[in-house]
């Protein structure tokens, strides 16, 4: 139902839609929002505002608006049309990994070649009382492994310590 009234139009909205948009104004425009979490993918409609709350309450989101990558901060302030596409996406986290070596360990179940890093081989050769750590056919003591360079080791080998006697 539309009537005149001061040469302004009067809309009458449903009951059901007036309680949903009480209190908000234009400026609080909705947009649809797709968030992708540990939890797996959903769709949602938020403001800018809450968009950007959420962003900041989630260390390490990511917000993309129409594939642009935008700082929590650029939300509030930002030029997004209607039909803008946000996502909000865990940010990925890199890093350089500790390298890790080929070894072959031999011990009383047989022989097997594992890939490891220092600490772990660090670890191993210590916690196994009498482990002989070779690097190029080298004896190394398992204090060395971590000053090691293993960029040009060609052969890394964990062995039982021999007991010499009769």
């Amino acid at each position: 139902m539309t009537r005149q009234t001061n040469s302004h139009s009067r809309v009458d909205i449903p009951l059901n839609l007036q309680s949903k948009y009480r209190g908000v104004k234009m400026s609080d425009k909705m947009y649809r929002v797709e968030i992708a979490d540990a939890t797996g993918h959903s769709v949602v409609e938020m403001t800018k505002t809450e968009i950007s709350e959420k962003a900041r309450s989630t260390e390490g989101t990511w917000v993309f608006v129409d594939d642009r990558l935008v700082s929590a901060d650029e939300i509030d302030n930002l030029e997004m049309a209607d039909d803008a596409s946000v996502r909000l996406m865990p940010g990925l986290v890199g890093g350089v990994e500790e390298p890790t070596i080929t070894v072959e360990i031999a011990d009383a179940t047989g022989h097997s070649v594992v890939e490891m890093t220092k600490s772990e081989l660090t670890e191993k050769a210590t916690s196994s009382e009498g482990t002989w750590v070779f690097v190029d056919d080298r004896l190394v003591s398992a204090d060395e492994i971590d000053n090691l360079d293993f960029s040009q080791a060609s052969k890394v080998r964990l062995m039982p310590g021999l007991v010499g006697g009769f």
